[in-house]
């Protein structure tokens, strides 16, 4: 049909007819808002209401590799292993009962990877779980990831930006299962100095630079394993260790995310992991501000 077929160019020729204007009646009483509550401008800034989850998360990590060292392997689920994933699935809930603004996305990503992870490392050790527990630890996953997609379907204005990163993370997708400072020895049952963060992944994971650099040490380093050490301008050394390959030498210059290694577990470690710290100075530093995380700060001791 063309446009003249259907009267518009007819239409469009006419002279506007002339219409009287009317008035807009008055408005009985109070001029109501569209809605009943409007929303609060701070909506997209509002501060969490309770603590990170990172924290319980961590504590669950440590127990859970506690306990993977003292269980048999392959002799089924322990109750205390059941009991514990029963207590972290109550605590989830309520974290996941906060509004949405107040679950940044960065924080349930992490909280999913490290779930999975250590959901993943239970199985392996000690063989298929009660149907009731599978269920209700992988409700709770599904439940995290329902968030993380509305999360990134709302976009991240909802949400306060993270510092930059100085450093890229050397493993993709890993949980953060022990945080840099004072906490107790898994294997010694000491309190000591924990000098990095350990990142949870599983065995044969891609562990690349964090920076451009040089590689000044690859090879075995006493309770660290097989560690490599990279140093890079402005007097920053990162560390990458217990892993269960190398793919360098000193001297050899690497670019950020250049693989460099393997995830293992070599060493004084109770399971596969990436030990990574973060020197400046001849100090040690808290490599999450680093990686553009804000650290739980208390956290690694418990």
């Amino acid at each position: 049909m063309s446009f003249d077929e259907a009267g518009l160019l007819a239409a469009a020729a006419a002279p506007p007819a002339v219409v009287s204007p009317v008035p807009p009646a008055e408005p009985e009483g109070p001029v109501e808002p569209p809605v009943p509550v409007p929303a609060p401008e701070a909506f997209a800034t509002e501060m969490a209401i309770g603590p990170p989850i990172d924290a319980t998360l961590v504590r669950f990590g440590i127990e859970a590799r506690g306990r993977r060292g003292r269980f048999p392997a392959q002799h089924g689920f322990p109750d205390e292993a059941a009991q514990a994933w029963r207590a972290l699935a109550d605590e989830l809930d309520r974290y996941l009962a906060r509004a949405l603004p107040q679950t940044p996305l960065l924080e349930l990503v992490r909280a999913r990877v490290t779930v999975d992870t250590e959901w993943d490392f239970d199985q392996r050790r000690y063989g298929p779980p009660p149907a009731e527990l599978a269920a209700l630890v992988g409700s709770r996953s599904e439940r995290f990831g329902r968030r993380i997609d509305a999360a990134r379907a709302l976009g991240f204005a909802l949400f306060a930006k993270p510092p930059p990163a100085k450093l890229r993370w050397p493993v993709e997708q890993a949980g953060l299962s022990s945080l840099f400072g004072m906490r107790m020895h898994p294997l010694e049952g000491k309190r000591r100095m924990h000098y990095g963060v350990d990142l949870a992944a599983a065995p044969g994971r891609v562990v690349s630079a964090a920076a451009a650099g040089w590689v000044v040490r690859a090879g075995w380093t006493g309770g660290y394993g097989l560690m490599v050490e990279v140093r890079h301008p402005g007097d920053i050394t990162t560390r990458y260790s217990h892993l269960s390959a190398i793919f360098c030498v000193p001297g050899d210059e690497v670019e950020a995310g250049r693989p460099i290694g393997l995830v293992g577990m070599t060493g004084l470690a109770t399971g596969p992991h990436l030990h990574f710290e973060v020197w400046r100075g001849g100090e040690a530093r808290d490599p999450l501000p680093w990686l553009g995380l804000t650290p739980t700060h208390g956290a690694a001791g418990k």
